[in-house]
């Protein structure tokens, strides 16, 4: 019986496994186990080849294993970042208005309600000094007072609109360092205007003002309007574009005005030392009066196919108008009987209706252009800029 142990177990045998390190397993088995050393070595290399393909089949499956994890963790992973942005993105949409208000000072006017408010003027008067309102499109009937220096922006010009509804200034500005882009403000009464200014350091930009029944906008004396910023927008069949009293050092440029029915730009009583550039008029009745005013420049301006281009009048002195173009203004380019200057002493303006030479081939013309009695163009330009 123990004879029959030893051979049935001899794989088993400790001895075994040394002998066969020591290459001397053949009388071992003789002796110990009554095995044949050729029997011993096929028993040993299937035991051998059996473990093998055990060990790989178990590494095999542990590879599966650990692969299938890790696609379930990358799939996890992935699923939850998906989800925490789409979370993210809902959240920032449905929190916006308050993020807005929280971070930046600011509120959101919607007309269908979704916003902080559904009136512009409901904002205003909630808002504290330097906030901002952001104002969705839509048409708005209202007629608003700004009393405090915040920023109000209309999403987009063409249609976020401010309906006057015919009746009082459709944006009354009492306040200083007012800024208003993006909007159309039209509709303004007989008697009132689009946006009335009666502040300082305000900006009203990226505006069309259009429609309106008397002054598209006014800058009124309180008791002096000044250092105010009016660019970028779009004056369009007003009475009057742009009225200006006892208004100084303003900054009126980079507009366009077109099919103004009165004045498309009229500075009046003391509008003294502004700045008047680079806009365009054109197709209105007066393109630009300045009437008892002084030290106003007007520089690199187009005024094109209006009935009457530039008129310094009643008492307007050193006021000075260089650099501008005039084109086809029908009834004449401009008019100044006294003593206001037509260029810088090096260039003036481009006049289509000027007939001098230019010999020299410097771009300026010989004579100078006569505006009014015997004072003028002295460099008059031979192209327009």
């Amino acid at each position: 019986m123990r004879k029959k142990i030893q051979e049935d177990n001899w794989v088993n045998c400790p001895e075994c496994k040394d002998k066969i390190k020591q290459q001397n397993l053949k009388n071992h088995m003789k002796r110990v186990h009554n095995k044949k050393i050729d029997d011993v070595e096929i028993k040993t290399l299937d035991i051998s080849n059996k473990k093998n393909k055990e060990n790989k089949t178990q590494k095999l499956r542990l590879k599966m294993t650990i692969a299938v994890i890790v696609i379930i963790f990358v799939i996890l992973v992935a699923s939850i970042s998906v989800y925490f942005l789409y979370s993210l993105e809902k959240s920032s949409d449905q929190t916006k208005d308050s993020d807005d208000q929280n971070n930046k000072g600011s509120y959101i006017v919607s007309i269908d309600g979704k916003g902080n408010y559904s009136s512009i003027q409901e904002a205003i008067d909630s808002a504290s000094n330097n906030n901002t309102i952001f104002v969705r499109k839509g048409i708005y009937y209202e007629n608003i007072i700004i009393t405090k220096p915040i920023e109000l922006i209309g999403e987009d010009k063409n249609t976020t609109i401010i309906n006057g509804n015919g009746s009082l200034s459709i944006i009354h500005i009492s306040a200083d360092n007012v800024k208003i882009s993006g909007f159309t403000i039209t509709n303004g009464s007989r008697t009132t205007e689009g946006i009335k200014i009666r502040g300082s350091y305000n900006i009203i930009s990226d505006c069309n003002i259009s429609s309106n029944e008397n002054y598209g906008l006014y800058l009124q004396a309180n008791p002096t309007t000044t250092n105010n910023i009016i660019k970028f927008n779009t004056f369009y069949n007003n009475n009057y574009g742009i009225f200006a009293t006892n208004a100084k050092t303003n900054n009126i440029s980079s507009n366009t005005f077109s099919h103004n029915t009165v004045y498309a730009l009229y500075l009046s009583t003391t509008s003294n030392d502004n700045l008047i550039s680079y806009n365009k008029f054109m197709e209105n009745n007066y393109a630009i009066r300045i009437k008892s005013s002084l030290i106003n420049k007007v520089i690199n301006n187009q005024i094109m196919n209006n009935q009457y281009g530039l008129y310094f009048c009643c008492g307007s002195e050193n006021n000075i108008a260089y650099n501008n173009v005039f084109i086809n203004n029908i009834n004449w380019n401009a008019n100044d009987a006294l003593g206001n200057k037509w260029d810088n002493g090096k260039v003036g303006n481009y006049w289509d209706d000027y007939t001098g030479n230019d010999q020299n081939g410097d771009g300026i013309g010989d004579t100078p252009y006569l505006v009014g009695g015997d004072k003028g163009d002295n460099f008059p330009l031979m192209e327009p800029i």
